[in-house]
């Protein structure tokens, strides 16, 4: 006993792993409730894809809270409307094995939250801040950043003018085509981009020497285009030369598109392909991006950065597009099946071709449940004519309008 004869405060045991990662699933899941409540308050979650999440969920109640061993195809089969690169991308932002639980409605949140199509950049980036902070931290370090800027990177959205764009990025990129030895092809780009901007560079001495360094045959820094471009360009400046006129600023347009193609199709597709190079870049926007270095990004710091490199959006649009087609389907083959009641009898050939002209429905449009309103609504958007209707047997035939 002490002095004043208390019991010693009892000890409390020290958290478990799993405990930690309960609550941190607790976490990470409320934050994204909450941004997935305000997207289906905004109306940014159309109506089919909210039923499907909802229905998911219900199914995934069976696996006992943990879908970490759950074969991906079955996974898959849960989310029928969305399209599989969203589907693979979700799927990889988790950890799946003997010692990590994944959560059904963490998951399911994190699928509804990347599928849904949504095209405002302020409500992009906290989706996607929110989604590539796995601790529910509020910011993002060098790795959570890492997997987001790598996601970017891979976009098929995303080209090398990502780079280009952002002198931090730049940097990295041009130490790889040095190492490769096509640096003549970056440095021509970045030159005519300078030269077109500034009037002063635009004189006859100056564009005589940018095209003696790289586009004249045998030049120290020659780029690599046809003989039929390069013979073009030297035609244009020797006849504005000849008669004493202003350099055309347009002298270098179809070789700096031409070189453009070259590093964008060559260069930084082996540059993706390059792990260290990869990171390299990482810590680049990682420090570009952390503006008050304190080796955390926060969501504001994260806004105003995409505001200066809008293509850091890339990702989330590529999924968008999918998006977009995923919930079409969904759309048309609602919208059709309101009509397949009334095909009997109707030749096969005319249902195909009627299925085909109703296979355009708006995304941001509901179709009435009820038969008579829906014929109504598709009389209304002009899809559905009198003659058609009564092809497919309509309940109620439409009279013609009147002469």
């Amino acid at each position: 006993m002490g002095a004043c004869g208390s019991k010693p405060a009892p000890v409390a045991p020290p958290v478990t792993t799993a405990e930690k990662s309960d609550m941190r699933i607790a976490v990470v899941t409320d934050k994204k409730q909450a941004v997935f409540d305000q997207l289906v308050a905004d109306n940014k979650i159309p109506e089919e894809m909210l039923k499907m999440f909802q229905g998911a969920l219900g199914n995934l109640e069976k696996y006992n809270s943990d879908l970490a061993h759950v074969p991906k195809d079955e996974l898959k089969a849960i989310f029928p409307s969305v399209d599989m690169p969203t589907f693979e991308h979700v799927y990889s932002l988790f950890t799946w094995g003997k010692e990590k639980r994944v959560d059904p409605k963490e998951f399911t949140l994190t699928v509804s939250m990347l599928a849904c199509p949504i095209k405002d950049t302020k409500t992009e980036c906290v989706l996607i801040f929110t989604i590539f902070d796995p601790d529910g931290s509020g910011s993002l370090d060098r790795e959570e950043f890492g997997s987001l800027m790598k996601a970017t990177i891979m976009s098929k959205l995303t080209h090398v003018e990502f780079l280009m764009k952002n002198s931090a990025a730049n940097q990295v990129f041009n130490q790889h085509v040095k190492a490769e030895f096509t640096e003549e092809n970056n440095a021509f780009y970045d030159m005519v981009n300078e030269w077109k901007a500034d009037i002063s560079l635009q004189s006859v001495e100056n564009t005589q020497k940018m095209i003696d360094l790289y586009i004249k045959p045998g030049s120290d820094m020659q780029v690599n285009i046809s003989n039929s471009m390069m013979k073009a360009c030297l035609k244009v400046f020797d006849d504005a030369v000849s008669a004493g006129n202003a350099i055309p600023s347009s002298l270098f347009d179809a070789s700096q598109t031409e070189i453009y193609k070259i590093i964008d199709k060559d260069s930084f597709s082996r540059f993706k392909k390059n792990d260290n190079e990869i990171n390299e870049l990482c810590d680049a926007l990682f420090r570009d991006c952390d503006i008050d270095n304190s080796g955390l990004i926060t969501l504001e710091e994260y806004q105003k950065w995409v505001d200066k490199n809008p293509d850091a959006m890339n990702f989330i649009k590529e999924l968008n597009d999918h998006s977009n087609h995923a919930v079409e389907k969904v759309r048309n083959s609602v919208y059709f099946r309101k009509l397949s009641h009334r095909t009997s009898g109707t030749p096969s050939e005319e249902i195909m071709a009627l299925r085909k002209k109703y296979s355009r429905r708006c995304l941001d449009q509901s179709i009435p449940e009820d038969d008579d309103e829906f014929e109504e609504f598709a009389k209304a958007e002009g899809d559905l004519s009198a003659e058609d209707l009564q092809r497919l047997g309509a309940t109620s035939p439409v009279k013609s309008p009147e002469k």
